[in-house]
């Protein structure tokens, strides 16, 4: 089931198999044939089955927002991924810096203590920044692929008259 407010699914499966809305307190059960009714946890307007055209149309609106929203974090995430491999690039350039010829081309000298340049410690900082900017940047890419593809997918039943709550 789809809320006609703000297009999130609800899987009624899974939430009738936690605790079952055909049984009541007194351990009486409803006909199966009742009307359920869910509430949307993400706004709060109740979801049920046999929508109108008018809940339809508000369904569809819904769902090209979501399709606005699903292009925005995929754009975001594309940006985020961008930034953090030439960050990481760089990060790569600097980490050759480091390598110095006065130390044999080594990040240790001839004691075997560690040598912590500058072009070193921003290499690390640089390596720090592109690892988190790349997988913030695939998450948001990822949520922006799938929700663009449900919602897309839910938009091409509506348009074909295919769609049942």
């Amino acid at each position: 089931m789809y809320c006609t407010h703000c297009a999130k699914h609800i899987d009624e499966t899974k939430l009738e198999q936690k605790s079952s809305s055909y049984l009541l307190a007194e351990g009486q059960e409803i006909a199966e044939d009742a009307s359920i009714q869910y509430v949307c946890p993400r706004c709060g307007h109740l979801i049920h089955d046999n929508i109108s055209e008018e809940e339809k149309k508000s369904l569809s609106r819904a769902a090209h927002a979501q399709v606005q929203r699903a292009r925005n974090y995929f754009a975001s995430g594309m940006g985020m991924v961008s930034v953090g491999a030439i960050l990481g690039i760089i990060a790569i350039l600097f980490f050759v810096l480091a390598h110095k010829p006065n130390n044999g081309y080594s990040l240790v000298d001839e004691t075997g203590k560690f040598l912590f340049s500058a072009e070193f410690l921003v290499s690390v900082v640089l390596g720090v920044i592109t690892v988190v900017l790349l997988v913030v940047g695939g998450i948001y890419v990822g949520r922006g692929i799938l929700t663009k593809k449900n919602n897309s997918d839910l938009l091409r039943d509506l348009n074909n008259g295919t769609f049942v709550q």
